[in-house]
């Protein structure tokens, strides 16, 4: 009888783990940089390998770089995963969210000057309270922009296009491990990864279902 109501709480705990909302890292290793780097896989709410799920591919910013590593909370920032598992907000979605490396880019002010006790956490009880936007200096309208593009089609330098094999690879590890559909699956990207996100669907077309670019 002890056995048995043993086995009945270990069984309970782990559906109720398995119902909860995950956030897992992926360790995978770059052919691109040479190093092992880690991704974020979000498990939604009620995830399991006996139903599929859509897959989400999220692009971060430039803000966002780093090694994959010690500074890959900063992915958790903004975006789709910065929803669902900071502000709790269980989007039916696996999530991945990988970090682009720093290459060039770690004298810009705004990643030099960043600091890591001020990226977002998930609380135990409650959501954080939500950054303040800044104003933007003009309002969208929705035309053209009359400015030249500075850029060709894989956008500014040392971007997402460079990662495009890893970042089919981590789509096809979503289906085949994490009960992804490979009917449903999407891509979003912010600022920089906007860039990422037109090229990855224009170069990969017949992989994504839809894609969003989020507004900066």
């Amino acid at each position: 009888m002890k056995i048995l109501v043993s086995m009945l709480i270990l069984s309970l705990a782990a559906f109720s783990q398995a119902d909860e909302p995950q956030l897992l890292r992926a360790p995978y290793f770059s052919e691109v940089v040479q190093q092992e780097r880690d991704y974020f896989v979000y498990l939604p709410a009620g995830h399991s390998d006996t139903s599929k799920w859509p897959v989400l591919l999220f692009l971060h910013g430039n803000g966002e770089r780093g090694d994959g590593k010690a500074e890959l909370d900063y992915v958790l920032s903004h975006g789709p995963l910065y929803e669902a598992w900071v502000q709790k907000r269980d989007l039916p979605f696996v999530i991945l969210a990988p970090q682009l490396p720093m290459y060039e880019m770690g004298d810009v002010s705004y990643i030099k000057n960043r600091q890591f006790e001020n990226i977002p956490k998930r609380l135990l009880e409650g959501t954080p309270p939500r950054a303040s936007k800044a104003p933007a200096p003009d309002l969208m309208t929705g035309s053209p922009s009359k400015e030249p593009d500075r850029f060709g089609e894989t956008g500014p330098p040392s971007g997402w296009p460079l990662h495009e094999k890893e970042l089919l690879a981590m789509i096809e590890t979503a289906i085949s491990t994490y009960a992804g559909d490979e009917n449903r699956v999407y891509i979003s990207g912010l600022s920089y990864g906007g860039f990422g996100t037109w090229y990855m669907a224009a170069n990969s077309p017949g992989c994504f279902s839809a894609m969003y670019q989020v507004p900066k």
